[in-house]
């Protein structure tokens, strides 16, 4: 297992899970929703394909060093796929509330990091499956992945005969055993780890001027402390979402040529802070700071699983007036934050380093940390995430039923409570926000504010 997963693992506690989830609407029919068994036929006959379906953790023999996959050679079906009713009256707050509901809690380690959810009882005889894959198995572009083996490009009928595909798992060796390979391999690995450090300090990634990694916090320039990074005790999530034609979107960058739709999306995002900080009389007089995780996966292999990603340091402009400006604003960040991808990347490694030079036990005390009133003492690294996915353009199916709109629930873990996530799928992008209810409990106040932004933008055009 690599520092960088075990990292995802040590964020998580009671009440703050830390998976990837995504949230797909089926279209309704004149038979009523898919019958639940056919959506665990599909799973029993495709997951075997998946190398992450029966990934399993092991412990750390004597909790020293890092945990490590193993494969686990049967699964439960029952013990990872439930299904279950929306309240009433089956709109899309009640998805969200019920989607809150069913992932608030961390996976069980104690089985394969997954779990899928088939959710019934959407106005108009809709349904939706939420699929959670943790972030140590994978990011966003390996939940695409998985997509990929579930769902198809046309009708497929389920065909119940088709026999279930075997998982392949493999034998667990002994603690003792364990501690006997993996405690001096752990030596050589803090060893190393210790040289890669030493080595990127002398040698930095970028001809750019030293700084802080992105990820500590600065003295010299941190964003402005907002509601959004203020202290929660209750860890209970809010959620709202909304879908804008991609045509709208692609038109937005004709206001100002050279820009790209994330540039758009983030300068959508941060329309919608501004009003939202604005009517709450927390309007700061500076650019508020987002991250934006960057898939570094070769061309060609977007279909791998695991992390493969770094972070993008964005700022955004809430302090700037006209929606233009802000659009030019973002465009100019995102591009020096591009040029300063290969730093940003080295500063993940070393990271994973620094993960790897530490016991596990300090590494958790120090995320534990984060989450506590106390660091709010320390400025802000960031006030928000905001995370972009290129989706397939075309519609796909799970057995016959169309999947009408893709949703992505984000990750809101401390001292980080605001997640935008944005995702294209077939001639939409489908925008989630996903925050915490003690500190925003009305999230639709932003989602409209992204639309009030494009139209903004869109009139520029005339």
């Amino acid at each position: 297992m690599r520092s960088t997963e075990s990292i995802f693992l040590r964020l998580e506690r009671r009440g703050w899970p830390m998976d990837v989830a995504g949230i797909y609407v089926l279209d309704s029919a004149p038979e009523g929703p898919l019958d639940f068994d056919d959506v665990r036929t599909v799973f029993a006959q495709r997951l075997a394909a998946s190398p992450v379906a029966n990934r399993v953790v092991a412990r750390a023999p004597l909790h020293i060093g890092e945990d490590r996959w193993t494969q686990a050679d049967s699964i439960d079906l029952d013990a990872h796929m439930h299904h279950r009713a929306v309240p009433e009256p089956g709109d899309l707050s009640a998805l969200w509330e019920a989607v809150l509901e069913v992932t608030g809690e961390p996976l069980d380690r104690g089985r394969p990091l997954w779990e899928a959810w088939y959710l019934t009882g959407l106005a108009d005889g809709r349904a939706a499956l939420v699929l959670r894959l943790h972030h140590a198995v994978t990011d966003g572009m390996g939940l695409l992945a998985l997509q990929q083996l579930l769902f198809d490009r046309a009708p497929t009928p389920v065909s119940p005969d088709h026999e279930q595909a075997a998982l392949v798992g493999r034998p667990h060796p002994s603690l003792l055993r364990r501690a006997l390979v993996e405690v001096p391999s752990r030596l050589v690995g803090t060893t190393l780890a210790a040289i890669r450090l030493v080595d990127r300090l002398a040698h930095p990634a970028s001809d750019q001027p030293p700084s802080l990694p992105g990820y500590l916090p600065s003295l010299t320039a941190p964003p402005p402390v907002t509601l959004f990074n203020r202290h929660v005790r209750d860890p209970r999530k809010s959620m709202a979402a909304l879908s804008l034609p991609f045509d709208h979107v692609q038109a937005a960058r004709k206001v100002l040529p050279g820009t790209t739709i994330n540039d758009v999306l983030l300068s959508l995002v941060t329309g919608a802070m501004r009003a939202y900080l604005s009517a709450r009389d927390d309007l700061p007089d500076k650019p508020i700071r987002t991250t934006c995780p960057v898939n570094i996966r070769a061309p060609g292999n977007d279909g791998s699983y695991g992390n493969h990603l770094t972070t993008m340091w964005v700022d955004l402009p809430v302090h700037l007036d006209e929606p233009v400006e802000r659009l030019a604003a973002v465009h100019a960040s995102s591009a020096a934050a591009k040029k300063a991808l290969p730093r940003s990347r080295a500063d993940w490694d070393s990271l994973a380093d620094v993960g790897d030079l530490l016991l596990p036990g300090v590494v958790s005390a120090a995320m534990a940390f984060a989450g506590t009133r106390a660091f709010g003492l320390f400025p802000p690294t960031q006030n928000l995430t905001v995370s972009t996915l290129a989706g397939p353009r075309e519609p796909l199916y799970l057995t016959t039923r169309r999947i009408t709109n893709v949703f992505l629930r984000g990750v809101v873990c401390p001292p980080i409570h605001l997640f935008f996530a944005a995702i294209t799928y077939d001639q939409d992008v489908h925008v989630t926000v996903t925050t915490v209810r003690e500190l925003c409990p009305d999230p639709d106040a932003l989602v409209d504010g992204m639309r009030v932004e494009l139209d903004r933008l869109l009139s520029a055009l005339h």
